[in-house]
């Protein structure tokens, strides 16, 4: 439901009436007993519902959607029960103590003030009264100490606790990487049990590690495998090369710099080849070795990534000609070139001159980037063309949106 009826509040506001033993409530044209025990739970897919003023002073609102923090801290409370159970341990005694000795210090306060409200005559004669004072001055002041070696140890078993940050950092950003898979197609939804179980599957994988990072790691790398695999095993052959690229995307967002991505999946052609000059032109500024019906996507390079098209040297008719007639170019890119660029840098160049290799080239790339030795085809029965373009336009929507 998006809110809460008219008819309901009666019953929400709890306007009761008695009639004899019993309690009724009137609900719209209609008086029904009332239950001491009746709960209503009410239940919503809207994330942000609106509730005016009177009805939100009546109900409590609670939000069980999950949040990149929420669940960065649930991994990380995972993984030191896991990894180490003591420091666990040691956290939540160190919480208990703290809540004890808080309350401790309350009741202290409460009864110092109760002495001094009922106190008799001048208070600077009362000798119970200032010995009194006095205990609980030397209590407070032991709790306070207390509580400051509380609050350092807390800060030292902090510190050992974030060392596995990075860990529930990654496995939180994987699982929102999945979920946005519903986008493309309504049934990749995963649900969050599904994951942790993956999860704690990773955290049993044992391996020796030499130190901490290592371990650390070690455990990004295998959840990462593990949460790929398992999920091209529910997709859709047509859409596990959109998947691949959208995990690289998300999960090393450094292998791609500013307008590259936006280049591969077409969001910023429109714009500037519509001010871009004519078709013609466009054909005159670029090297002849380039066939024609490849200079549009070749200009589109150049305008989208000028700094990458002048590192390409494409005017070195010698070097890139036979790459442009090989037929695995994908895997022979020229060497003095690949020194300047990038992998995904090269899934660029492939796109632009070769678009029937861009498959093998986006399967390689996804390979090196997750570490990975070789992927299935993705397609049966269907063109690579189509192939490739469904997972363009399918990535283009996905990441229309800036991931946060």
């Amino acid at each position: 439901m998006d809110g809460i009826e008219p008819v309901l509040y009666p019953l929400l506001r709890r306007d009761l009436v008695a009639q004899g033993p019993r309690y009724v409530v009137q609900i719209g044209d209609k008086i029904i007993d009332y239950n001491e025990e009746f709960r209503l739970f009410l239940s919503t897919r809207n994330p942000n519902p609106f509730l005016p003023p009177d009805a939100a002073s009546i109900v409590t609102e609670v939000n069980f959607t999950t949040t990149r923090s929420g669940l960065r801290g649930q991994l990380l409370a995972l993984t030191i029960q896991h990894e180490k159970p003591d420091l666990e341990e040691q956290k939540t005694k160190l919480l208990q103590q703290e809540e004890d000795k808080k309350i401790q210090l309350a009741k202290l306060e409460e009864s110092l003030l109760e002495t001094l409200a009922t106190s008799q005559g001048n208070i600077l004669e009362n000798k119970d009264l200032i010995e009194s004072l006095n205990q609980t001055k030397a209590s407070s002041a032991l709790i306070q100490e207390s509580l400051k070696e509380s609050y350092r140890l807390q800060i030292s078993l902090d510190q050992e606790r974030d060392a596995y940050l990075p860990l529930a950092e990654s496995a939180s950003k994987m699982y929102f990487l999945i979920s946005d898979l519903s986008k493309i197609n309504n049934m990749y939804r995963f649900s969050l049990a599904a994951f942790l179980r993956l999860f704690q599957r990773a955290l049993e994988n044992k391996q020796d590690s030499e130190n901490t990072e290592q371990r650390i790691q070690s455990l990004i790398s295998s959840l990462k495998h593990m949460v790929y695999e398992y999920i091209c095993r529910c997709l859709f052959k047509a859409d596990q090369l959109m998947f691949a690229l959208h995990f690289v995307r998300g999960m090393h967002p450094e292998l791609f710099q500013e307008n590259e991505w936006d280049t591969f999946t077409g969001v910023v052609v429109g714009d500037m080849l519509r001010k871009a000059d004519s078709q013609q032109r466009i054909r005159e500024q670029l090297p002849s070795w380039i066939d024609q019906e490849r200079s549009w996507a070749v200009a589109t390079l150049k305008i989208a990534l000028p700094s990458l098209y002048q590192t390409l040297c494409f005017d070195d008719g010698a070097l890139w000609r036979t790459y442009y007639h090989t037929s695995m170019c994908e895997q022979e890119f020229p060497s003095i070139i690949a020194k300047k660029v990038s992998l995904f840098q090269q899934v660029l160049v492939v796109q632009a001159l070769r678009p029937d290799r861009l498959q093998s080239a986006m399967a390689q790339f996804a390979c090196r980037a997750l570490g990975l030795q070789f992927m299935k085809s993705f397609r049966v029965g269907s063109s690579r063309a189509s192939c490739v373009e469904d997972s363009q336009q399918q990535l283009g929507g996905l990441w229309q949106i800036p991931y946060l």
